[in-house]
């Protein structure tokens, strides 16, 4: 009978509130309920064989080596080295500008860049060694740039440029390290 009296003082007091509060009260407690369901199942490995599966650790971690080795690849050939014949006559900057341009029109007719190619930018990077001549570019396809690092050999009469795909993190190291053929 006590219980029965302080139900119904309950019931009272929840029906003495505005409806927005009662709202916001039963949001809150489901809310918190969700929250903590989805906190037990992550702290038990999410299986349904409670404190987690061994089995399944090993095979996401298969997984996620397999997909890493596969981002890398691809990585890879996509930064992979591209050569052209100097012509005589022409500039390093505008031979260079005129290769990578060639480059990205093809990507982008092939579905690996967005387009249209909106220019090439190449400025010195420093002094040449050996005959070979280091360089900077940019490629500006739909608003979006794409370094590139290149060099011209002067010697051979080469142009040799490759992509660069930045790492995920500003300041991290690339995934895949630049050819040296891109390299002076």
């Amino acid at each position: 009978m006590a219980y029965d009296r302080a139900m119904r003082k309950l019931l009272r007091a929840w029906r003495s509130l505005r409806l927005r509060t009662r709202w916001l009260i039963t949001i809150a407690v489901y809310a918190a309920a969700i929250a903590a369901i989805a906190i037990a199942v992550r702290g038990s490995g999410g299986g349904s064989g409670g404190g987690g599966d061994s089995g399944s650790s090993q095979a996401e971690a298969a997984a996620q080596a397999e997909a890493n080795r596969e981002g890398r690849v691809a990585i890879a050939q996509d930064e992979a080295p591209h050569t052209a014949a100097l012509s005589p006559g022409t500039s390093l900057p505008d031979a260079l500008r005129r290769a990578i341009g060639e480059d990205v029109r093809g990507r982008i007719a092939h579905g690996e860049l967005t387009g249209p190619l909106q220019g090439v930018s190449c400025s010195a990077s420093g002094a040449a060694r050996g005959g070979r001549a280091p360089f900077d570019c940019t490629a500006r396809s739909a608003g979006i740039g794409y370094p590139f690092l290149a060099v011209t050999d002067e010697r051979t009469r080469r142009l040799t440029w490759c992509k660069v795909d930045p790492p995920p993190e500003a300041g991290a190291p690339l995934e895949v390290p630049v050819s040296d053929s891109c390299r002076a």
